[in-house]
């Protein structure tokens, strides 16, 4: 009886000790949720990466596509699921390399002049962590689908 006791306790230690609680679960599942429904719309590809995307306007075809080693200038608007805005820019340019990997693959489908939309799972954005600080306005919760819709206005 006694050691049935003890290894009740030791139990119930175990799982409130292993039972580490992450309280950013339901958010996770409204993500996953929204892409489920998002890849069925018309015109989303999803890639073997499960990177989805939508091309608005091809752009100018004949020109080449981007790599990781081009800098490219971009205007771009990103929002989360719920419609918040969280970044947008005129005008940016940096390495295709230097963005999230959903973002870097996304943009080496593009070409020059072109706008897309890309559908970002947290894996491929900023993960389990999400990014910034809660309470601030660039806060991109943990497991946050990234939604962004980008032009490409040069490839250097």
């Amino acid at each position: 009886m006694k050691t049935t006791k003890i290894f009740t306790l030791l139990l119930v230690a175990v799982l409130i000790c292993g039972c580490k609680q992450d309280n950013w679960l339901d958010w996770k599942l409204q993500n996953e949720l929204w892409l489920q429904d998002n890849a069925k719309k018309e015109g989303v590809i999803t890639t073997p990466t499960g990177l989805q995307y939508k091309c608005i306007d091809p752009g100018w075809q004949h020109s080449a596509r981007p790599d990781d080693a081009k800098m490219v200038t971009i205007k771009y608007h990103g929002t989360l699921i719920t419609g918040y805005t969280f970044d947008s820019a005129e005008s940016y340019s940096g390495y295709v390399s230097s963005f999230v990997a959903g973002f870097s693959e996304g943009l080496k489908k593009m070409h020059q002049f072109g706008e897309y939309e890309f559908y970002i799972p947290y894996y491929l954005g900023y993960g389990m962590n999400g990014a910034g600080s809660e309470g601030n306005t660039s806060f991109i919760p943990p497991y946050s689908t990234l939604i962004f819709r980008v032009q490409l206005q040069s490839i250097n």
